[in-house]
């Protein structure tokens, strides 16, 4: 998707917001939501041309795949 958006001025990442705690992360995970929705932000604030296609955790770190 990210490749035949990118004509039309699309970029296309795909985030992960963490283990988050919630009801459905449970109580062992390992963020709240204000950490993970911060960081999304933060993630989301700071993409550009050479982010197209990755796969971004909350807290910036590029996960491989």
């Amino acid at each position: 998707m990210a490749i035949d958006l990118k004509s039309h001025g699309i970029l296309v990442v795909g985030v992960h917001p963490g283990w988050v705690l919630t009801e459905m992360g449970g109580p062992k995970a390992e963020i709240t939501m204000n950490v993970s929705v911060g960081g999304l932000l933060n993630v989301i604030a700071g993409l550009n041309e050479d982010s197209a296609g990755t796969l971004i955790k909350y807290d910036g770190e590029i996960v491989p795949w």
